[in-house]
């Protein structure tokens, strides 16, 4: 868990977990209509489907670890945000707002960390 205090590796891990959910929706990860045709032919959700869903949750796992280590257990939220605007047929219309909760949850991470600052000791 304390890989998680680096925040480059937290940008990069979060980046490369983000960066699916935008190519999935071109697969039909979000679509409502592929995804209901496959559970009225018992062919099942669309397989991009778990895969989009399964990145957003990899997301809110990696951003829990961060909050939890700069303490702001809040931050959660944004991933979480992200995910019901990308999969909630209708929200999942509105551009951009997964991306801006993204960069809310990447930005507050970051520059949320506790800076460790030593100050050498003078002498008197």
């Amino acid at each position: 868990m304390k890989i998680f205090g680096n925040s480059v590796v937290f940008v990069l891990l979060y980046i490369l977990f983000m960066l699916p959910t935008y190519y999935l929706p071109y697969l039909g990860s979000n679509s409502a209509v592929l995804n209901t045709a496959g559970m009225a032919v018992d062919a099942g959700m669309n397989p991009a489907f778990w895969l989009h869903l399964g990145a957003l949750i990899v997301l809110m796992v990696v951003i829990w670890f961060r909050s939890v280590l700069i303490d702001k257990k809040w931050l959660v939220i944004f991933p979480v945000l992200a995910t019901v605007f990308d999969l909630v047929p209708g929200l999942s219309l509105i551009p951009l707002v997964p991306t801006a909760m993204h960069l809310c949850a990447m930005i507050i991470g970051v520059s949320g960390a506790k800076a460790v600052v030593s100050v050498p000791e003078t002498s008197t």
